[in-house]
């Protein structure tokens, strides 16, 4: 029989008990407030009863939560253990982990492979890629479970490190008949009428959710008129069979095979989104420093000549 709730829900229900704060709690867990808060409403509705009083300035725990949290405790702390003694048994023999989100994967973990031999020592050539975005990729990190993390833009707090790779511009995707395809760039303000499509990669990464949603006010876009599909290389079907418009980092432009698409700058503001690499400072695996710069390579790669063959053939106006 399968359990009426899952660990993420545990997990959130004891960082706010904690905390006795719910922002705090996100913080920690590297999740946006409102996801800690769906995921303590979700155990809540199972245990048929609340967990936490709202009602005043500082997050209390009923008496409900109070004995589930003394239930609760010792054997997850039991359960944290029994997964970290698997993973250090298992660290030697599978070598270096490598989170990623999938449009980053598919640009880059190629090209990892083809540089693995100058730039990894051979003893520390295995390696395992873990699909991951970007929050679980934090967390990954942040408990040892993972050693390295590519991933869209991200803000963390030692003692995880974020290093910045290079930054992409954003730009709107479209049909080539649509009437701003005619433009060199698009001012973000000229989508206020229109239907927009992002990637949901958004609401699993608060930092890029939050600026999001400020440049989408400035502009006068309306949240419901902002949907989101699964993956991003989804974005450019679902232009080419509507009347709507994409967002996206450029690299979209180099992997996309759909015809009748365009991609244009996005301005007003100029956005970009940068790649990072994420590590922890404490303990790294030793050959950390040479995946870093394995993938810087293959970045910059990407950026001076497949990025420049795009513009150059006119799908992406810079």
């Amino acid at each position: 029989m399968a359990a009426s709730w899952d660990l993420r829900q545990l997990e959130c229900f004891l960082a706010v008990a904690e905390e006795r704060h719910f922002r705090k709690a996100a913080e920690r867990l590297h999740l946006s407030p409102a996801s800690v808060s769906e995921a303590v409403a979700g155990l809540e509705r199972r245990l048929g009863g609340r967990l936490f009083d709202r009602s005043t300035r500082r997050v209390r725990l009923t008496a409900h939560g109070e004995r589930f949290l003394d239930d609760v405790r010792e054997p997850y702390q039991r359960l944290r253990r029994a997964h970290e003694a698997a993973r250090a048994r298992s660290r030697d023999r599978e070598g270096i982990s490598i989170a990623y989100t999938p449009e980053l994967g598919t640009l880059f973990l190629p090209a990892l492979l083809a540089a693995a031999p100058r730039s990894v020592p051979s003893t520390a050539l295995a390696w395992r890629p873990l699909l991951m975005h970007t929050a679980e990729q934090i967390r990954e990190i942040d408990d040892g479970s993972v050693d390295v993390g590519l991933c869209w833009s991200a803000v963390v707090r030692r003692p995880l490190k974020a290093t910045v790779l290079c930054e992409i511009p954003v730009v709107a995707i479209l049909r080539e008949d649509d009437p701003l395809a005619a433009r060199a760039e698009i001012p973000l303000a000229q989508l206020r009428d229109r239907r927009v499509l992002v990637t949901p990669g958004y609401d699993d990464n608060p930092f890029l959710e939050s600026r999001r949603r400020a440049d989408f006010a400035q502009a006068g876009i309306a949240t419901p008129n902002v949907d989101a599909v699964q993956r991003y290389d989804e974005l450019a079907v679902h232009v080419a069979s509507g009347e709507r418009i994409g967002l996206h980092p450029a690299t979209i432009a180099v992997t996309n095979s759909i015809p009748g698409i365009v991609f244009r700058p996005v301005v007003e503001p100029t956005w970009h989104e940068t790649i990072c690499v994420l590590t922890h400072s404490v303990s790294p695996h030793p050959d950390v420093d040479a995946v870093v710069t394995a993938l810087t390579d293959a970045v910059e790669e990407l950026r001076d000549s497949r990025l420049s063959s795009v513009a150059t053939a006119g799908k992406v106006v810079q």
